[in-house]
């Protein structure tokens, strides 16, 4: 029995180490030539490298690299470099956090995307549950919960049926509590910043409904100070030690501040991230598939 296990784990490191390691340039500045089979081109970003591969890095360049879509680390130093040398750099993981941006980066980039930036949440954990109240209003899972400081952000619906009014209500408990606003509106949505002088930080419950009917199902919105958003930020800005332009830094921050259900914030990264970079078309899709998605005008 023990020889069978040390068999079985013996050819189970066999078929680990005949894996072939593979990596994808996520961010560059400078001169960086790829040498693979005999050919020399130009680095760019999302270009897909085998461990075989090698990169010469001129004076005052720097690359970074996603190796198995698990790590990030970056080469800053003059040089060539055989990156059968870094296939341990491909062992370490960031966790589900960032493991979930660097999984969804590599999927974007390395592959031909007909819609990029509209399978974002395939890669998050924070989708809500579906709907299973019966009424004539439907919203989006993905705004079970919002946390929110500052900013424009709707909070949006669909309707079922033809109507040409709604009834939005804001409440102090998920289930019964007290109506602390009210509002008819013609829009299938509300602004978070309009609300923002009623709400101090702390939990909100809100609905939506066509006018003269009722819907039981309540969505979670969250208050935070500017402060506690601030801090959040800093730790995801410094999550990685690996090289990153500013762009790729807020499209990252976009990503996570979608999945963390800071959605304002998000916004405003992904499109700090297509502004700044507009020839990038992962970043400029995002975009615009995350204001479809949230119902962004």
């Amino acid at each position: 029995m023990k020889l069978n296990l040390l068999l079985i784990f013996l050819f189970i490191q066999l078929l680990a180490a005949g894996q072939s390691n593979q990596f994808l340039i996520y961010s560059m500045k400078g001169q960086v030539i790829i040498k693979e089979n005999g050919n020399e081109t130009k680095a760019k970003v999302g270009h897909l490298l085998s461990p075989n591969a090698s990169l010469e890095i001129g004076a005052n360049s720097i690359v970074t690299l996603i190796c198995d879509q698990i790590n990030l680390f970056s080469i800053d130093k003059k040089g060539k470099y055989n990156l059968t040398a870094y296939t341990d750099s491909c062992k370490k993981n960031y966790g589900s956090f960032t493991g979930n941006y660097l999984r969804y980066v590599w999927a974007q980039m390395s592959q031909k995307q007909t819609s990029p930036g509209t399978n974002r949440k395939l890669y998050m954990n924070t989708i809500g549950a579906v709907s299973r109240s019966v009424n004539n209003i439907w919203i989006d899972p993905r705004l079970d919960t919002i946390i929110y400081s500052d900013g424009y952000f709707p909070l949006a619906w669909k309707s079922y049926a033809e109507a040409d009014r709604f009834d939005f209500y804001m409440y102090d408990n998920n289930t019964k509590g007290n109506v602390l606003f009210s509002d008819s509106t013609s829009e299938m949505q509300v602004a978070i910043n309009t609300l923002q002088h009623l709400l101090k930080p702390g939990y909100y419950f809100w609905s939506a409904a066509v006018k003269g009917q009722q819907n039981e199902e309540r969505k979670v919105l969250k208050i935070v100070t500017t402060k506690e958003r601030d801090q959040l930020i800093d730790r995801l800005r410094n999550i990685t030690l690996a090289y990153e332009s500013e762009a790729e830094t807020a499209f990252r921050l976009g990503f996570q501040l979608e999945e963390a259900h800071y959605l304002a914030d998000a916004y405003n990264y992904y499109q700090k991230a297509a502004t700044l970079q507009p020839d990038q078309p992962v970043y400029r899709q995002t975009f615009m598939s995350f204001k479809k998605d949230y119902d962004i005008k």
